[in-house]
């Protein structure tokens, strides 16, 4: 009787234990987390994820749900820094900013691919057969252009593009007044841009600045007009991301490829000359023009207060909507200008937008993150609805394709601008470098200092954080 009750009280004692345990995952229970910018490409990438499920059921035996897990982009880095710092299993995929590769990789934050990727032959011709090589290089690589692959091309957000206002360029009275004054026509088509010189810009732009009171293209102003309108302000990477298009087009570069030297190369004749130009752009942009954020320009464009503007794809919707759009029937999106520099060659560069999908090093879901990233990258219908849907695409038979191109009214300019993308720095302490260049930019913009004065200063303080962590004169 009492080896009954000992029984009795052990199978009790045991249940009441095991009902204490927390629940352990099943198969039919996976959900996989995937950090994200919170913004329209990750909520499209979200829906058309829930088809992984069904996919992964018939690969896996089991089905595998997607999550998104957002932040806004003001806390976004400092949301997945976060969770990597603290080796947390809470994100199982992030998209991650093409600079934050270096730092992520060294911290042994995200996986190594170059395995996963010889042992998948889809993947393997989809990023070296079917990627803009450029495109692989600064999304996929670390460092950059080694055969060390970290990622994916992710939210192909790629490369700027100029907006311009097609109703003022074609109008008579305009085109004329232009031409006396200038003594060229006034680009109007889409070819026409792809021979546009950022000094004829600057004329576009001086020509379309107007008071209240005067005409343009043939009605009276009740409000000042003005021709052009960028990203200035200081915040993360927003000024670094408009000027670069200008300082590369002029040829110049942000340090020596090899021994990562930026005196010299920073601080070049050349290189100052590049920011005297962006400056003047300064006197036709709104008032506030060196505090502007995307949030400001897009406003400025899209209520009619400006003739010329350049936004990313991702953020093109809002131009051609018409319930946020003044302008949205009169605009057309083309490509970024270039520039003839003073070596004869002409150059036309974009800086690289974009972010890479990664796995965590820290998930408990590597094999079904894996295959996630793989179907993700490989599947046709996945890639081609989120083409159709958000314009843009990082794979060449899609951006390439006869449709995709009248797909969204900015998606040709986008296809023909792709070729043109270059990347900054992604080692681990772009951050510092970063810093540096967006506060003395904007000061310049700004007119608190000289062009001299902010290129001389980045180049030093640049010089000095690159020997700080022993990369001056390596090749790493």
């Amino acid at each position: 009787m009492k080896k009954t009750i000992c029984s009795l009280l052990i199978i009790l004692f045991l249940s009441l234990a095991v009902q204490q345990l927390p629940s352990m995952a099943t198969p039919g229970e996976v959900t996989l987390v995937v950090a994200s910018p919170e913004w329209e490409p990750g909520k499209i990438i979200e829906r058309l994820s829930q088809k992984f499920t069904e996919y992964a059921q018939r690969v896996l035996g089991y089905p595998v749900k997607v999550v998104f897990d957002y932040s806004p982009w003001g806390t976004y880095y400092d949301r997945v820094a976060t969770v990597f710092a603290a080796r947390s299993g809470e994100l199982d995929l992030v998209f991650a900013d093409s600079q934050w590769l270096g730092e992520f990789a060294e911290g042994g934050h995200i996986l190594k691919l170059n395995d996963f990727i010889e042992a998948n032959p889809d993947l393997k011709y989809a990023l070296f057969n079917d990627t803009y090589d450029n495109i692989r290089i600064y999304h996929c690589t670390y460092p950059q252009g080694s055969d060390n692959y970290y990622g994916v091309p992710g939210t192909p957000d790629l490369t700027k593009l100029l907006i311009v206002r097609k109703d003022l360029l074609t109008h008579p009275e305009e085109r004329a007044a232009f031409k006396a004054k200038y003594g060229y026509d006034l680009p109007q088509t889409y070819e026409d841009f792809l021979k546009l010189d950022w000094t004829q810009l600057r004329d576009i732009a001086e020509f379309f600045t107007r008071k209240k009171g005067e005409k343009l293209a043939g009605k009276v102003l009740d409000h000042d007009f003005y021709g052009i309108a960028l990203v200035l302000a200081r915040d993360y990477d927003y000024i670094s991301c408009y000027f670069l298009d200008v300082f590369w087009s002029w040829g110049n570069e942000l340090w020596d490829p090899k021994t990562h030297e930026t005196l010299g190369y920073m601080n070049s004749e050349n290189a100052i000359d590049a920011l005297k130009f962006f400056i003047s752009l300064v006197k036709y942009m709104p008032p506030g023009a060196p505090s502007f954020g995307y949030d400001e320009v897009i406003t400025a464009y899209a209520e009619g207060r400006v003739a010329i503007t350049a936004l990313w794809p991702s953020m093109q919707p809002a131009i051609y909507d018409p319930k946020t759009s003044l302008v949205w029937n009169v605009s057309m999106t083309v490509v970024m200008p270039g520039h003839l520099g003073k070596d004869g060659k002409w150059r036309r560069v974009i800086t690289l937008g974009g972010q890479p999908l990664v796995v965590s090093a820290y998930s408990s879901h590597k094999k079904e993150a894996l295959l996630y990233l793989k179907w993700f990258y490989t599947n046709k219908w996945f890639q081609e609805e989120f083409a159709r849907e958000a314009g843009f695409t990082a794979r060449k038979s899609i951006a390439e394709s006869e449709w995709f191109v009248k797909v969204k009214p900015w998606s040709r300019a986008f296809k023909d601008s792709m070729k043109y993308a270059k990347d900054f720095w992604n080692v681990p302490f772009y951050m510092e470098l970063l810093e540096v260049q967006q506060i003395k930019w904007n000061e310049a913009v700004a007119g608190k200092i000289s062009p001299e004065e902010a290129m001389n200063y980045i180049a030093q303080k640049q010089h000095e954080v690159v020997a700080k962590y022993g990369y001056l004169g390596s090749s790493s």
